[in-house]
């Protein structure tokens, strides 16, 4: 496999994603409580990842472990930025 210009854009957006979804999970407790509430959803990885530990009875404190947390960031950077491509990809085709 080659490395095209394809490739490398689309590992430079799941690693800013990454690291944009890491930050702001740090970041989202100094937020004032309105705020806060607003936002909750953008650590939507970091929930479904403790609530899977919980079930799966990993005994992982995902909250508490920031390689899981960065783990779990990763790991739904990398499937939204899939999906996204693959479904641009397809509109393309298509024209």
């Amino acid at each position: 496999m080659t490395i095209t210009r394809r490739y490398i854009k689309l590992i430079s957006a799941v690693t800013l994603l990454t690291v944009l979804l890491t930050w702001f999970f740090y970041a989202h407790e100094t937020f004032p409580k309105p705020l806060r509430a607003a936002t909750a959803l953008v650590g939507t990885p970091v929930a479904i990842a403790s609530g899977l530990s919980y079930y799966l009875k990993l005994g992982i404190p995902v909250y508490d472990t920031p390689w899981a947390v960065v783990l779990s960031n990763l790991t739904f950077s990398a499937l939204l930025v899939f999906l996204a491509d693959k479904f641009f990809n397809k509109r393309n085709k298509d024209k």
